[in-house]
């Protein structure tokens, strides 16, 4: 670290940059996932060996008669966001009001991130920058603290981007990150916890499968480690019961239940010998809070947790269905979301000013307006002497749509280029809800979008412009169908994002990620003890946007007031 740190914004997903790069790297990752997953490399790599210190120290957890734990998911875009969640976590404690009286929530012992530690692509640089950073500050190294906390993580994709191979380095080699002390060596792993509980966390790859070596390495636990009666709280990187849900294809409920069902509750393959139950399934990936809960033939409440709320930007909650009737259990409805439906849709109308938060993209669709006028004008000019310009402004809308038309049809590259522009703009349409209806609206909005082009060249050339001379016309009108076509263009993807979530329910990313919210962050505190499991949902409706960097170097520090917090609902207890 050196003085020169700069906090890092919320990561603008309709940079025309960071599309590119995205893309690229979710193609390559892809690939180099299928053809060079380490997840089995990691199969090879040394366990903590009996009697080590890393060893002893997780054999430790389960003699305390009651063990802190943190689960935060979805931390490294802004920094705002990303060290107000850290820095909260890493108080010496919290005070939460309980049913009108003080609880006091101690510094966890043990924190789980649960996915996505860095946005938007997994660089050294970007580790350093945007988590290493802020946590090392909220949380710096205390000389001679034995009892310092520990920190395991899940990849989520974004931390597949480079194939894992930044992940493993910050994560997997037992390193320190301020004063919390990496412990695993795999991207997965199973924790004992005190009274029988265990910590499950799932390495799902680009959210595709549970590898061979991973299946037998929990298989192993689950066979040689574990008592009867054992209780296993899961960490996934993704809500699978609400993609289910939405997804018309999805599948990663049915690989879920399957793991599920196999290794933990109903040793549905005969391999394991024994049952367990399961205590609660906590996620992160849509960066929200929701909590779903449903009663099993026991009469025993099942709880899926979505705590993915540290520091990513805000995924709206009005979208998430009350009840999730597509799974196999009955019943699922939803508990509590954070921020609140009313909250969060007045949140979406945000969209209405899209070319002022998106305003590289929106240069880019003006740009894209002036390049069409260029091939317009330049196919104008073979033909005729005439200022392209004048031309436009004697000439009535309709007669100079059928001109259009037939320029368009007779110059190739400003065919294609049109075509390209109305493909790209339908391929869009998000259609993974299988809705009806969805793919002619999208149709609509990419006819639209290309109208308006069109459209805005004929009527800036028929603005006044008299008394004006025509070289300086000439620069008057390029400026102007720059600065409107970036604004109109901007404007009507809003407004398509707005329409698009409100009616048909799809966009739940880009309605979202178009706002880069940086507030309404949240994590889960828990406590096992000998009553059970207690999940305290923490929430931050607003983080602390000015934070002061003081010293440098490795005492580098960052002052200003602790965000509010509150809990979300009332705890969860899950009797023992």
């Amino acid at each position: 670290m050196n003085n020169k740190y700069k906090q890092s914004g919320m990561v603008n997903w309709f940079e025309p940059r960071i599309l590119f790069q995205t893309g690229l790297k979710s193609a390559f990752s892809s690939l180099l996932g299928n053809y060079a997953d380490r997840r089995e490399m990691q199969a090879a790599l040394d366990v903590p060996l009996p009697g080590s210190k890393i060893s002893n120290e997780i054999a430790e957890y389960t003699a305390l008669d009651e063990i802190w734990i943190d689960f935060i998911s979805d931390t490294g875009d802004g920094f705002n966001s990303t060290y107000s969640v850290a820095v909260t976590a890493a108080q010496p404690q919290l005070s939460v009001n309980l049913k009108g009286l003080e609880k006091i929530l101690p510094r966890a012992k043990v924190l789980i991130l649960g996915g996505d530690q860095i946005y938007p692509t997994p660089t050294s640089d970007i580790y350093d920058n945007k988590f290493r950073i802020p946590f090392e500050s909220a949380l710096p190294t205390i000389k001679g603290d034995d009892n310092y906390p520990h920190m395991y993580a899940i990849p989520g994709n974004h931390d597949w981007y480079d194939g894992l191979g930044s992940f493993l380095k910050v994560f997997c080699q037992q390193r320190w990150i301020g004063n919390w002390k990496t412990m695993q060596t795999r991207s997965y792993f199973a924790i004992p916890m005190p009274y029988n509980y265990w910590i499950w966390a799932t390495d799902i790859q680009l959210n595709e499968d549970i590898d061979k070596p991973q299946l037998n390495y929990f298989m192993d636990v689950a066979k040689n480690k574990m008592q009867p009666g054992a209780k296993v709280i899961l960490c996934t990187a993704e809500p699978a019961w609400i993609y289910k849900e939405l997804y018309v294809n999805d599948k990663s409920y049915d690989r879920l239940r399957f793991f599920i069902e196999t290794y933990i509750t109903d040793d549905k393959a005969g391999i394991i010998g024994q049952k367990f139950k399961l205590a609660t399934v906590l996620t992160g990936d849509l960066h929200h809070y929701s909590h779903y809960c449903f009663k099993d033939e026991n009469g025993e409440a099942n709880h899926y947790i979505g705590a993915g709320g540290g520091g990513a930007f805000l995924h709206l909650t009005h979208n998430l269905p009350k009840k999730l009737n597509k799974l196999k259990e009955s019943g699922i409805a939803l508990q509590s979301a954070f921020p609140e439906k009313a909250d969060s849709i007045r949140l979406l109308f945000g969209n209405l000013i899209f070319p002022l938060k998106n305003y590289y993209f929106s240069i880019l669709l003006g740009g894209i307006y002036l390049l069409i006028y260029w091939l317009l004008q330049s196919r104008f000019a073979q033909a005729k002497s005439q200022n392209y310009i004048l031309h436009l402004n004697s000439q009535p809308f309709l007669e100079y749509l059928k001109d259009t038309f037939n320029t368009i049809l007779y110059t190739p590259f400003l065919a294609l280029l049109t075509l390209a522009l109305l493909a790209g703009f339908y391929k869009l349409t998000d259609v993974k809800t299988g809705m009806k209806g969805v793919k002619l609206w999208g149709f609509s909005h990419s006819l639209l979008q290309i109208f308006l082009i069109y459209l805005m060249i004929w009527l800036f050339a028929n603005s006044p412009h008299q008394s004006i001379d025509p070289t300086d016309w000439q620069f008057i009108y390029i400026l102007e169908l720059w600065i409107a076509g970036s604004f109109v263009g901007g404007l009507l993807m809003g407004f398509y994002l707005l329409i698009s979530n409100l009616l048909f329910g799809i966009h739940i990313d880009e309605s979202s990620s178009s706002l880069a919210s940086q507030h309404y962050k949240n994590f889960l505190r828990m406590s096992i003890n000998h009553e059970g499991l207690t999940i305290y949902p923490i929430g931050i409706k607003k983080v602390t946007t000015h934070w002061q960097q003081t010293a440098e170097g490795e005492h580098l520090r960052f002052n200003g007031k602790l965000p509010e917090y509150h809990l979300i609902e009332k705890p969860i207890f899950i009797k023992k």
